[in-house]
């Protein structure tokens, strides 16, 4: 049986935050962000809703993610990568 670490358990958690925010603003299935290689894609996000992502993000972590990182935030891993360089998890 493997051991979780707090480490572990922290990604996992702000990935389900930003999964559940992204479904949410998607209006789609969190599992439906989870499995999306591609939200543009995949899920039909458009540049605005990319906007709205980066802003509830924003707001949910207290960083600033600049404009020019949204076309980085293509699907839940690289959204959570990009939040996680910004924010020094």
């Amino acid at each position: 049986m493997q051991q979780t670490t707090s480490g572990d358990t922290a990604i996992a958690a702000r990935l389900a935050e930003i999964r559940d925010i992204a479904a949410d603003l998607f209006s789609v299935e969190p599992e439906e962000v989870e499995a999306a290689e591609s939200f543009v894609n995949d899920l039909d996000a458009d540049s605005l809703l990319a906007i709205e992502l980066l802003s509830q993000l924003e707001k949910l972590y207290d960083i600033h993610i600049p404009e020019g990182d949204v076309p980085r935030m293509v699907n839940l891993r690289a959204t959570y990568e990009l939040v996680a360089e910004i924010a020094g998890w």
